[in-house]
């Protein structure tokens, strides 16, 4: 039926034999007006239930700046959303053999991830993947930056990388481009902390470091790391805050996990866990102020935390992740994630959803009190580090960096599909 307003001939004949005119035509408006609110309503819940559906959701701006492919359509939505839940993606290893140097000394945060770029420090390397338009990396489009020594940590900032190593040198890499070609990668060294960073994270106003109980904050403008000369006035120092639970100084065995700057720069969170006590400590720094705003204890390993917003935190432990908010000073939600054994890492997508890794990457929904899927990388390799975005997860194990590929073409048909449910698909 070529319009859904028209009826056939046969039709109108045995309506026109039993209704008059009016009738006729009330009828007629009436199928029309439903057929209105039935394109508007299924419209509206299709919108509803694939746009809104966990890692599909661009409502974040920082997730959005991430996300690739962007899901403006009922077929890509359609897709994603399917191969998401059904677990249908298409795996592959990205890189090469990790190697174990320095006494078994791993990265502390390795991956990044951009709409255009995926960052991946690798020993003495730092890597820089170019993104297709579908969002899968380019393996043949590798950039390569030697760093001399291990790096074990990396920061995003703006469209630069900003690196801290064992030999506790900070540097800025940029990827310099020839001829609409992304093609070297070059780094200048901003400035030396004079030990080991174990972790590091920037904006473009400051830059934070850690090394087992010790964070070193450093304060440089922007405009001074894109001038940077020999002179080494690219940062300057700026304080020195410890971080134990209950303890001063390094007699005590606590170990700076994670660090990391809220979304507006103003406030820093720090979280560490000391052996000796077996205890996990959560602080944040108002930068502002110069004052140290929270002091937390806490059971359970903590392993990483990221911000969602200004007033709250996730915080990834190795059974369990936790919400924090600041304007409580306490956990206002946990989710148990002991069933899938050790929990290494986490990411979000600073709104609803978020993953953690364990010997499998694992997808939440935080309006929903137990996980929602779970997707493999190879067996006996746990998961230290992960991004994910619309359509791709990016895991680090022990060996090897992997992507998971939600882009591609189920099994179903598209053309039966689309045959069916017309322009609601």
């Amino acid at each position: 039926m070529s319009d859904p307003y028209i009826f056939p001939n046969e039709i109108l004949e045995i309506i026109f034999n039993l209704c008059d005119v009016c009738t006729l035509y009330q009828l007629t408006m009436v199928c029309k007006q439903f057929n209105n609110v039935a394109n508007d309503t299924l419209n509206k819940k299709s919108k509803h239930l694939f746009t809104n559906v966990n890692v599909t959701n661009q409502k974040s701006k920082k997730f959005y700046e991430r996300c690739k492919p962007e899901l403006s359509s009922y077929n890509s939505i359609f897709t994603t959303y399917y191969n998401w839940i059904y677990t249908t993606y298409k795996k592959s290893n990205i890189t090469e053999t990790i190697k174990e140097i320095y006494g078994g000394y791993r990265a502390n945060k390795c991956l990044q991830m951009t709409k255009n770029t995926v960052w991946f420090c690798k020993n003495d390397n730092v890597l820089a993947y170019n993104r297709a338009k579908d969002g899968t990396i380019k393996k043949d489009e590798k950039i390569v930056g030697n760093n001399n020594t291990f790096v074990t940590s990396i920061a995003l900032c703006d469209d630069y990388i900003i690196s801290g190593d064992l030999n506790g040198i900070i540097k800025h890499w940029r990827i310099e481009s020839e001829k609409d070609r992304r093609n070297d990668l070059k780094y200048s060294e901003i400035h030396d902390v004079n030990t080991i960073i174990e972790s590091i994270d920037a904006t473009s106003q400051h830059i934070i470091t850690a090394s087992k109980n010790l964070i070193k904050y450093v304060k440089s403008l922007f405009l001074q790391l894109l001038k940077y000369t020999d002179d080494k006035t690219g940062c300057t120092k700026k304080n020195e805050i410890y971080c134990g639970v209950g303890e001063e100084g390094f007699e005590n065995n606590s170990r700076v996990k994670s660090i990391s700057f809220d979304p507006i720069g103003t406030k820093f969170a720090a979280g560490c866990y000391s052996y000796n006590k077996h205890l996990s400590s959560f602080l944040i720094y108002d930068i502002e102020k110069s004052d140290l705003v929270m002091d937390k204890n806490c059971e359970g390993l903590f392993r990483q935390l990221l911000w969602e917003d200004p007033h709250t935190v996730l915080m990834c432990f190795d059974q369990s992740i936790k919400k924090m908010d600041m304007r409580v000073s306490d956990f206002v939600r946990t989710w148990n994630s002991s069933q899938y054994e050790h929990s290494f890492c986490c990411s979000s997508d600073n709104m609803y959803t978020f993953m953690t890794g364990h010997s499998v990457c694992v997808l939440w929904d935080q309006r929903q009190s137990v996980a929602i899927q779970k997707y493999d990388v190879p067996k006996n390799s746990f998961i230290e580090f992960l991004e994910f975005d619309s359509a791709h997860i990016y895991a680090v194990t022990y060996r090897c960096l992997y992507e998971l590929d939600f882009t591609g073409t189920p099994h179903f048909d598209y053309k039966a599909i689309k045959k069916l449910f017309g322009n609601f698909y």
